[in-house]
């Protein structure tokens, strides 16, 4: 009878599901296939890239209808499941052609129910697909704007708790209890659903955290959220958890990126030294010895009896680009072949309830790279499981540790998971952006960019403060743990954003007018027993920058380093009385220009050596996308460069008609329209000769009139941009 059972089972419950969702499946691929990343398609060179992974995407897609068939079969089994209680409780059985197109139809409802629920949570993995498919946009349309999840909820219970009052009205009609014998159905179906409870219940509990060992020497944590804007900390209004946990230490006001960039602000980060000093210039360096980060605080640290580790999603992938040395590297790659993989599972929108909002990206890596996909909660979750999670060892636990951990949702398109997306934004805003940026060099015309403008606005503030809940929670779940007293704790970003302010547009190290993206907040909280112990400095008005992290914190831990180091450590600006010390001048360039700008200020001020992707190549072995050497010295000497001190900035932009020179009064004159080099000179050579020669401590550089050019030969490509 079992046997009966079960083949019915397989065949009006596994095989109806399994085929509704090969069906999902068939429609993903038709109806949502798209190339794009960011915003940004280009057809030629996905048909190129294509072309050398068609083994790769075959088995990938294979792989994804093999997913869609065990997910579809589990939900044909559970609609199976109810229907039989259903006609049994009715003492009518159903016909098997009948049972099998009404298990299609509720596996559909539950999938509905998936997609409502997900639409909700994650709207923007959703929006750029939904009007291709009517089923799939009206999903979302009733996820997002008409039920609420309380009601998807409660529509979930309803269900469970009709399968449970039907299993038990079976059960007690049948002779009660007391037939355990005569009913072995009966103490099956009990016996699976305690065990799938219990599953259930142990899977959604994750890992208990076990606070490590006190060691002799104070852990490390340093908390960075990508494009963090220092004049949004501090109002508690954005990073309400942030601004609480500064009065424990020194929140510096002014800060600053020495690129914003986030591969080469990672690696000033991380040595304290100046890209000119640590090699990485831009976002794409070539593999090998190229993308080696000597002297990270990782390497040193690990040397020490450290245990290291960096935890991020999207924007960290630039800790797979490079080696800096952590131990246990938790965060996505930017390849070739990943952003093929990538491209392959967003267009399965189908399936992405199950894979975010089920599985939180458990067995698929590649979601850890969806731009539109930055839940904080989850990077949280992998600090704490790090720390102090169940797979860490007794002699792990005795070590002291340096976690690095890397919030992306900040980053572009501020793409933030619920309720976060709507903390800000005007619910009656119904243009394209409104769960994320959608396109890049695309400006919209006179009200329709206005109002898309100010919605970003709002959208890029939702995503911090999802950004500052996550990181509350780890610290106080550190504090709770008596972790905290004994870590030495940073927080920080890698660069700020532009965000149309001024005319000056939208994103991060394409120029350098305005604060915006270079201003970034910065907390040193000291471990209890370090020298630092009792800062009596809660703000600090002083500039200092991103390059004197690392000094400080090897100065705390008593570490003298052996190697070249830009920046200063900046204990004695925590622990001084507060009477004012000496501002550091900050020093700062661009990177590589990737899309159109949307401002009309570099109008004639950049210098560009190559179209589209022409200047981009990749290694075989390992499909890294790097600069094409034959570029690297052009994209180097193309580079603006600044100088901030105080309240004036120097601007120095090459351009092929020459060197523009520009300075301003940064606090007169914040959107930066009048240029003083004239009205000052005297400030204006001082800068000048000082930013001149912090481009000139760079050994490949030669200065040439105006212009700071390679000391070689530019080479016959990169001929074309000489000025």
């Amino acid at each position: 009878m079992l046997a009966r059972l079960g083949l019915r089972a397989a065949l009006l419950g596994a095989a109806p599901g399994g085929l509704l969702y090969a069906s999902f499946f068939a429609l993903s691929l038709w109806l949502h296939r798209s190339i794009e990343y960011m915003g940004v398609e280009a057809a030629d060179t996905a048909s190129k890239v294509l072309a050398l992974f068609d083994d790769d995407v075959t088995a990938q897609q294979l792989s994804l209808l093999g997913t869609y068939l065990v997910i579809g079969s589990v939900v044909g089994l559970v609609a199976f499941a109810w229907l039989e209680l259903v006609a049994r409780v009715r003492r009518k059985p159903m016909r098997w052609w009948s049972q099998g197109a009404v298990t299609v139809a509720l596996g559909l409802s539950i999938h509905t129910w998936f997609l409502m629920r997900s639409a909700y949570n994650y709207p923007q993995l959703y929006a750029p697909q939904a009007p291709n498919s009517s089923f799939l946009d009206a999903a979302f349309t009733l996820g997002v704007d008409i039920f609420h999840p309380w009601f998807l909820s409660a529509l979930s219970v309803m269900f469970w708790v009709s399968f449970a009052g039907l299993a038990l009205t079976l059960m007690v009609r049948r002779r009660g209890w007391g037939s355990a014998i005569a009913a072995p159905r009966r103490w099956g179906l009990i016996a699976a659903g305690v065990a799938t409870g219990t599953a259930f219940g142990w899977w959604s509990a994750g890992d208990e955290f076990v606070a490590p060992s006190r060691s002799a020497k104070p852990n490390v944590l340093l908390i960075a959220v990508d494009s963090l804007r220092g004049d949004v900390v501090g109002d508690g209004a954005v990073t309400p958890h942030i601004d609480r946990f500064a009065l424990n230490g020194t929140r510096f006001t002014r800060a600053f990126t020495v690129m914003p960039r986030t591969f080469p602000a990672w690696a000033s980060i991380l040595t304290g030294q100046f890209p000119h000093t640590h090699g990485v210039r831009h976002m794409f360096p070539q593999p090998g010895a190229g993308d080696v980060i000597e002297h990270s605080l990782a390497k040193l640290l690990s040397d020490r009896g450290y245990r290291t580790a960096v935890i991020s999603d999207h924007a960290g992938d630039v800790f797979t680009r490079g080696d800096f040395g952590f131990q246990h590297l938790d965060a996505p790659e930017f390849t070739l072949k990943s952003n093929v993989r990538l491209g392959g599972l967003k267009l399965h929108v189908h399936l992405m309830p199950y894979l975010v909002d089920l599985f939180r990206g458990a067995g698929t890596p590649e979601l850890a790279a969806n731009e539109r996909l930055g839940d904080p909660e989850w990077l949280t979750d992998k600090a704490l499981a790090w720390i102090g999670g169940d797979a860490v060892s007794d002699e792990e636990r005795d070590r002291p540790f340096f976690a690095t951990v890397f919030y992306s949702a900040g980053h572009f398109p501020f793409a933030a998971p619920a309720p976060f997306y709507r903390r800000f934004t005007d619910p009656g805003y119904a243009g394209r952006s409104r769960f994320h940026k959608e396109a890049y060099g695309k400006p919209l015309k006179g009200a329709a960019r206005g109002a898309e403008e100010k919605h970003l606005r709002h959208l890029f503030l939702g995503a911090l403060a999802a950004s500052d809940h996550a990181i509350g929670r780890l610290l106080e779940q550190l504090e709770a743990a008596g972790v905290l007293d004994n870590t030495i704790v940073v927080i920080t970003a890698d660069h700020g954003e532009n965000l149309y302010e001024h005319g000056l547009g939208v994103g991060h190290g394409d120029h350098l007018y305005g604060l915006a993206a270079v201003h970034v907040p910065l907390i040193f909280k000291p471990a209890v027993g370090s020298r630092q112990t009792s800062p009596r400095r809660l703000i600090a008005n002083e500039s200092v920058r991103l390059v004197d992290v690392a000094p400080t914190i090897l100065a705390a831990l008593g570490i003298r380093p052996d190697h070249p180091i830009d920046g200063v450590d900046l204990t004695s600006y925590l622990v001084a009385p507060e009477t004012p010390l000496a501002s550091l001048p900050a020093f700062a360039e661009t990177g590589l220009w990737f899309y159109p700008p949307e401002t009309e200020r570099l109008e004639g001020k950049r210098i560009t050596f190559a179209r589209g992707f022409d200047a981009f190549r990749f290694q075989p072995d390992t499909w890294k996308i790097y600069l094409d050497p034959a570029f690297e010295e052009t994209a180097i000497m193309a580079k603006h460069r600044m100088l901030l001190e105080g309240d004036h900035k120097l601007l120095y932009i090459p351009t092929r008609d020459g060197v523009r020179w520009e300075m301003y009064d940064t606090r007169s004159d914040p959107a930066e329209s009048i240029n003083l080099t004239a009205r000052e000179p005297e400030r204006y050579a001082a800068m000048k000769a000082r930013l001149m020669d912090w481009i000139l401590r760079d050994p490949q550089m030669v200065r040439v009139g105006d212009y700071v050019l390679p000391r070689g030969p530019l080479g016959p490509v990169a001929e074309r941009a000489t000025p």
